[in-house]
């Protein structure tokens, strides 16, 4: 079975680059490292010096006992065991001595194969080895086998050793390596062969970039062509309702951003009306296509009048969208939050990863109402978020949308990464609030279909920001910028949404 997430493997012998290569191909996509034998190497040094003397049983408990975990992405990855960080310890002769002798163990292999998989279950990797391709993750999209001749893979080594001052003979080496590669090709446990699906690259006669070149071109490639076959809706029929039916927006929104929120909307094709009285808010939100709830600036009085309008715009059949704007900061915001949550059910939740993790788990690491750094989703977390987004809508019925650099749209089904944006989008106050009034526009004018226009509402935020940050002059900042995104918003068109989208589906 394919694995959902991206995995690469690089299998092969000794001496063809397989770790330098390894790293660099994990730097470039901007995903996780596993250097499998430090996973070894860490066994070893945990079970310590006297496992010989041990019955399996007992290595059985203690090795299962260890739960390894990665932080981090590119060759900065960090290897964690049992949540502390594996350093330099485990990089002495006698701990690499003790390793070789436990990774002939079947038993051993198996316990570090399981714990390898669990890794390639919640996060996306490049994993070097003997036998990732074949053995551990046989499912993974990307494989490639490296191989050279004995005498360049000897001449390599060599090189190294040089390097460390010591001095060795060329011959010698190459009758090592050839011995090396006979045993590891006939050993009756996970011998060394190519996966029959693996890309197979000579590095004799090449550079490093020139290797690392083909790994990224095969990867592009098939990812591209694994995109292709699934099922990413057209958008522009999208668009093309929000032009013709020119939906009334209600906003009970942010102050800070209230007139943002009102341009965008209008720069989307829809129509905004502010109004946070409680006195008339149901009347309102009755005449309204869809009604958008940002916590932004929340009091008691206006927590008051979004409870009345979303009651009002679910008893009407009108989408509601709602922005959870620092959700777990205060008392306040949290317990509004449970109450509409329970008593209005929004449509489309959008926040950013600290916020939607409130919602999933009541936990979070906010920063005011800004998302933790360390909580971006990228390619290391992204099935673990998108599952996040899952939770979510299962449990209220609705779309749940994670916004960072790379955004998650998903219902209970279904879930889909957007990567258009631009950095220049954090830079300025209120993108989020803008999204949420655009994901208004895009509801009430397609409100039989809520997940694919929320996509559609997230792409044309996405490509805008794109555009903007494109014309943005020399020498122009963030006021450019600002009004640059709203230019954006108003002149993208249908044809250009579907031409410009970046959008996967991840299940």
């Amino acid at each position: 079975m394919e694995s959902p997430l991206r995995i690469v493997t690089l299998d092969g012998p000794a001496g063809v680059g397989k770790t330098t290569l390894a790293r660099r191909t994990a730097d470039a996509l901007r995903i996780a490292y596993l250097d499998t034998g430090a996973m070894f190497r860490t066994l070893a040094l945990r079970l310590g010096a006297d496992i010989g003397s041990c019955s399996e049983e007992e290595i059985r408990s203690r090795a299962n006992a260890l739960v390894f975990s990665l932080r981090g992405t590119g060759s900065t990855t960090t290897l964690l065991c049992n949540d502390a960080a594996v350093g330099a310890e485990i990089r002495t002769e006698e701990v690499g001595a003790m390793a070789s002798r436990l990774a002939v163990i079947p038993m051993i292999r198996e316990i570090l194969k399981t714990a390898q998989r669990r890794l390639g279950e919640s996060t996306s990797l490049v994993v070097e080895g003997r036998d990732m391709g074949t053995v551990v993750f046989p499912g993974a999209r990307h494989k490639f086998f490296l191989d050279a001749t004995p005498r360049v893979r000897a001449m390599r080594r060599m090189k190294d050793l040089q390097a460390m001052g010591r001095q060795t003979d060329l011959a010698e080496l190459e009758r090592q390596i050839s011995e090396r590669d006979e045993r590891d090709r006939n050993r009756p446990v996970a011998p060394l062969r190519p996966a029959d699906d693996a890309v197979l690259i000579d590095t004799s006669e090449m550079t490093v970039d020139e290797v690392l070149g083909v790994i990224l071109d095969s990867v592009a490639g098939r990812s591209a062509g694994a995109a292709e076959e699934e099922s990413v809706p057209a958008l522009a029929g999208f668009w093309q309702a929000v032009q013709e039916k020119r939906p009334l927006v209600h906003f009970i929104t942010n102050v800070v951003i209230v007139n943002d929120c009102a341009n965008v909307t209008l720069a989307a094709g829809a129509s905004p009306i502010m109004a946070d009285a409680a006195e008339e808010v149901g009347q309102v939100t009755g005449i309204c296509s869809a009604l958008v709830l940002n916590m932004g600036t929340i009091s008691r009085r206006t927590a008051l009048s979004m409870l009345l309008a979303g009651r009002a715009a679910k008893a009407a059949g009108h989408p509601v969208v709602l922005d959870p704007v620092g959700a777990g900061i205060s008392d306040l915001r949290n317990d509004t939050l449970r109450q509409i949550l329970r008593d209005v059910r929004p449509d489309v939740i959008k926040g950013n990863i600290s916020e939607m993790r409130y919602l999933a788990e009541g936990t979070g690491t906010a920063q005011g109402v800004d998302a933790a750094a360390g909580e971006l989703t990228d390619e290391s977390n992204l099935e673990r978020h998108a599952r996040m987004a899952q939770t979510i809508a299962a449990r209220q019925n609705c779309v749940a949308i994670i916004t960072g650099p790379m955004d998650i749209v998903a219902d209970a089904d279904h879930a889909y990464a957007v990567s258009n944006g631009s950095p220049w989008m954090g830079r300025i106050s209120g993108t989020g609030c803008m999204t949420a009034a655009v994901l208004g526009a895009y509801a009430g004018a397609n409100p039989g279909d809520r997940l694919n226009a929320s996509l559609a509402a997230m792409v044309v935020m996405g490509l805008a920001g794109e555009r903007a940050s494109a014309r943005l002059p020399e020498g122009g900042g963030s006021g450019t910028y600002h009004m640059l995104l709203l230019d954006g918003v108003s002149t993208l068109d249908g044809a250009a949404l579907d031409a410009g989208r970046r959008v996967r589906r991840l299940f």
